[in-house]
């Protein structure tokens, strides 16, 4: 037998004991990671990314322009709420009873402001002289277009930008004419202060005579934004001016409500301007909206409208024509996105209608005094609209039921003392103007789907 060397068994177990060691210190760790992995697939991963979640609207924020002369600004809750909303750059206080108006004369820019119950369904309106001018106040937006805008000597505009925040804003202006794109460098990152207003000529930014289209872009901040159009003749012709509203983008179809009564005489316009902001040439066909049908007329042959460029469309001729007797508006189908607005102007007046979106459910739309006409079309099946007019104090003048179709207009007459115009669409999805004429002038109003909700975006802790 073989002598043992000593110390060999003790060297023997003391590497044993090192191996299960070493095997337990990798061995376990790849255990637990395996069984972490193994317990993390049964659980379906959180995406990095979540939509905003839709809320209660819990304050809303309407501005409405200057005014000239004979100011005045209407403002209402959608929902039928009650109680107090501040107005005016001093945030004035402005009573609003059930189901009524209130009201305020100010010639200033007027910043209206609705919180908890009156946040949801804020509407107002702005009204001025001389003769007859209104608007919707619009409310802050990041992209909106304005179509059939001037810059020349007799045909003027001015952008006005309000931010109703105490934090600056950044606007851009891109311009486009019936040339194309107009170089507007001045218009690239015009700075608006915080609860300021600034006004841009766009004569003297951008002097041009043919049509143009402006596209206001919010890149900070929030700014609400209405265009004051003007027709300046040179020598004997009467000046005219007007509110111009924005169009929230382009459309394949936009109806265009709201057509001066009579034929055009000599002297008058009546047009239709075009802007398409694409890459790509738009085909762009005219169709007349009468209460029995709406059809395209033969006389009127498709027009192209080349990629970032405006084109205008006169229609004095098919409007006095016996084709268009009793026509309610007009509907401009195309085969590429467009913004659209008609223009009319008779001697001292300017009238001026632009899309405003469908309207499904009930909306609100304030009105000024004068003889009035609520105008539908573009329904998207066969059903009944409910029409209620009320007062300022919110007294019912009139409330009935009409039937309406594809395919055809309605044209419904409203009591010339109603304050608030009321439509219930009953499941209908449609579009929806009124028309106001007074004797010192016109002007129309297009429907606008109340705002009841606002968007949150969703919040969870993030990796440290």
């Amino acid at each position: 037998m073989s002598p043992v060397t000593p110390g060999r068994r003790a060297g023997t177990g003391a590497a044993r004991r090192l191996d299960r060691v070493l095997v337990a210190a990798v061995v376990v760790p790849a255990l637990a990671v395996g069984g972490a992995l193994l317990a993390d697939s049964a659980v379906a991963p959180r995406p990095a990314d979540q939509p905003p979640r839709e809320a209660d609207l819990d304050r809303a924020t309407l501005v409405c322009p200057t005014a000239t002369s004979d100011g005045r600004v209407v403002v209402a809750s959608g929902t039928g709420a009650r109680g107090e909303v501040g107005i005016g750059a001093e945030g004035d206080d402005l009573r609003l009873d059930r189901r009524a108006a209130g009201v305020a004369d100010t010639d200033d820019v007027a910043v209206v402001t609705g919180t908890g119950a009156l946040a949801p369904g804020l509407v107002a309106l702005r009204t001025a002289g001389p003769g007859l001018r209104a608007v919707a106040c619009p409310a802050t937006r990041s992209d909106q277009w304005f179509t059939g805008v001037g810059a020349g000597a007799e045909h003027t505009s001015v952008l006005e930008l309000t931010n109703p925040d105490a934090g600056p804003a950044t606007v851009d202006v891109e311009v486009h004419g019936q040339s194309g794109p107009v170089e507007a460098d001045g218009l690239r990152g015009v700075a608006v202060p915080g609860r300021g207003t600034v006004r841009l000529r766009l004569g003297a930014e951008v002097p041009q005579r043919e049509e143009l289209a402006i596209r206001v872009s919010t890149e900070r901040g929030r700014v609400a934004a209405v265009v004051v159009d003007a027709f300046v003749p040179i020598g004997r012709g009467v000046p005219t001016k007007e509110y111009l509203p924005g169009q929230e983008e382009p459309g394949l179809s936009n109806v265009l409500l709201g057509l001066p009564d009579g034929g055009p005489q000599d002297g008058d316009e009546r047009s239709v301007v075009l802007a398409n902001g694409g890459d790509d040439v738009a085909r762009v066909r005219l169709e007349v909206i009468t209460a029995g049908s709406v059809f395209a007329p033969a006389e009127l042959e498709e027009v192209t409208v080349d990629p970032g460029s405006v084109e205008r469309i006169p229609v004095e001729g098919l409007l006095g024509s016996d084709a268009a007797e009793g026509a309610l508006g007009l509907r401009v189908v195309s085969s590429r996105p467009v913004t659209a607005t008609f223009r009319a102007r008779s001697g001292a007046d300017l009238l001026q209608s632009v899309p405003g979106g469908r309207v499904e459910g009930t909306t609100l739309l304030p009105v000024p005094a004068g003889a009035k006409t609520l105008l539908l079309a573009d329904a998207d099946g066969v059903g009944t609209v409910r029409v209620e007019a009320r007062d300022a104090d919110g007294e019912r003048l009139r409330r009935r039921r009409y039937e309406l179709a594809p395919e055809v207009g309605l044209s419904v007459p409203l009591p010339d003392g109603a304050a608030l115009v009321e439509v219930r669409t009953d499941g209908l999805d449609l579009v929806g103007s009124v028309l106001v004429e007074t004797g010192s002038g016109a002007a129309v109003l297009p429907l606008r789907p109340l705002v009841l909700t606002d968007l949150v975006p969703a919040v969870r802790p993030g990796l440290p």
